[in-house]
C-alpha cells in the first residue's frame, strides 16, 4: 500500500522542515511504502530551495514548482504527480502524528479483511503543543462506513459548518481525489469545497476516533491578512456549495448557507478594519466592498451561532447607520496601531 503525502507550500521557511521531518520520521512495515510530494507555490523566500535540498537528500521526497497557482491548485496538482494509494494532507506549519501511515495502513487491511475499505476516512487532530486535546467533537460512531442514505449525516455537515474542512483530517482514496475543476489562485474556501466533491464522490465514509495529526494555531496564516482575493474566492467556493446542496437535496438547510455566506462578508470587513491598511485605504476598501453584489444579498442576514466574537461585533456594524460605524471603527483601529507602533519604537 502506498501513500502519497502532498504538501502545498508558499513562502514555509520558518516551519517547512518540522513539517516535512515528521513526515520522513514516519515508520511503515514492509508490505507499505510513503511519497512526500512538495508543491511549492510562489514563495519568495528560501522555501523553494528548502524543498529542492529535502528532495536531493530523500529518494521518497519530490518537488513540483508551478508559480503562485493558489493553494487548491498547488494541492491538485501534487494529486497528479501522485503514485499512492491513498492521499494524505500536511500543511508546512504543521506536523504528522508519529505512527499515523503505519496506523492507517493497519486500518484499512482491517476493512479491507471484511470487504471494502471506504474511499474517504476521517480522522481527528490536535492541537501542537497543546494538551492532547481533539480538535473537533464528531457524533460518529467510530469505525462504521456511512453509504448510501447515511452519508446525509455527512452532507449536512459540508452545509451547517466548517466541522469535516481540514483537508488534513482526511485520507482519501485516489480514485476519488483528484478533481477536474482547475481554479488558478484560490487560496481561501478551498477546503471546504475539495471536501464537498469528495463527499460527494466517496461510495463509502468512515470516521476513525483517534488523534493522528498536530495542528499549529498560526495567527499569520494566509487567513489572517486582508486580501480583496478572499471574497472573489469565497464566492467561488459558494457558488459550488449551493450546487451540491441542491444536488443532494438540502434545499431545506439554505437559510444556513446564507448565514454563513453573511459570516464570509463580516470576516471580509473584519479583516480590512484590523488590518495595518492606512485609514485611507481602508475606507476605499469598505466603500468597495458595499457595492459588491455577494455582498450586498447576504451582509444583513443573521450569523450563524458559531460566529466569533469579533465578527459579531462587526456584523452588528454592517448593519446599523447604513454601516457609517464601521469607518470609526475603522479610524479607531488605526490610530490603536499607530500608538502601539509609537510605543514599540519609545
Amino acid at each position: 500500500m502506498i501513500f502519497s503525502i502532498i504538501v502545498p507550500v508558499c513562502n514555509g521557511e520558518k516551519y517547512i522542515r518540522e513539517a516535512v521531518d515528521s513526515a520522513l520520521a514516519q515508520q511503515v512495515n514492509s508490505e507499505d511504502m510513503y511519497e512526500i510530494i512538495l508543491s511549492e507555490n510562489g514563495s519568495s523566500d528560501a522555501t523553494p530551495s528548502i524543498c529542492d535540498d529535502y528532495a536531493a537528500a530523500n529518494d521518497n521526497v519530490s518537488v513540483i514548482h508551478k508559480g503562485k497557482i493558489g493553494l487548491y491548485q498547488a494541492r491538485q496538482e501534487g494529486i497528479k504527480v501522485s503514485k499512492g494509494d491513498y492521499i494524505l494532507a500536511l500543511d508546512a506549519d504543521d506536523k504528522l502524528a508519529p505512527g499515523m501511515i503505519g496506523r492507517l495502513a493497519e486500518i484499512i487491511r482491517d476493512y479491507e479483511k471484511k470487504g471494502k475499505a471506504p474511499e474517504l476516512i476521517f480522522f481527528n487532530a490536535t492541537e501542537l503543543d497543546g494538551d492532547n486535546t481533539r480538535l473537533k467533537d464528531f457524533s460518529f460512531k467510530n469505525g462504521k462506513i456511512y453509504s448510501g442514505d447515511e452519508k446525509v449525516a455527512f452532507k449536512e455537515l459540508v452545509i451547517k459548518g466548517d466541522y469535516l474542512n481540514a483537508m488534513w483530517i482526511k485520507c482519501i482514496h485516489k480514485s476519488i481525489a483528484l478533481i477536474d475543476i482547475e481554479i488558478i489562485g484560490l487560496n481561501y474556501g478551498e477546503d471546504l469545497l475539495q471536501t464537498a466533491e469528495y463527499v460527494d464522490r466517496a461510495d463509502g465514509i468512515a470516521y476513525i476516533d483517534e488523534i493522528l495529526y498536530y495542528y499549529r494555531r498560526n495567527e499569520q496564516s494566509l487567513t489572517a491578512s486582508y486580501n480583496r482575493a478572499f471574497l472573489d474566492n469565497q464566492k467561488i467556493v459558494w457558488g459550488e456549495i449551493d450546487r451540491k446542496g441542491d444536488k443532494w437535496g438540502l434545499n431545506s438547510l439554505f437559510d444556513v448557507l446564507d448565514k454563513r455566506k453573511s459570516l464570509t462578508c463580516a470576516i471580509a470587513v473584519a479583516k480590512i478594519i484590523y488590518s495595518g491598511l492606512s485609514y485611507g485605504q481602508k475606507k476605499c476598501k469598505l466603500s468597495e466592498l458595499s457595492q459588491d453584489d455577494f455582498y450586498k444579498k447576504y451582509y444583513g442576514k443573521e450569523l450563524p451561532a458559531f460566529a466569533p466574537e469579533e465578527d459579531i461585533h462587526v456584523h452588528g456594524l454592517m448593519t446599523v447607520d447604513g454601516g457609517k460605524k464601521l469607518y470609526r471603527e475603522a479610524f479607531v483601529s488605526t490610530v490603536k496601531t499607530a500608538i502601539k507602533k509609537m510605543i514599540g519604537r519609545a
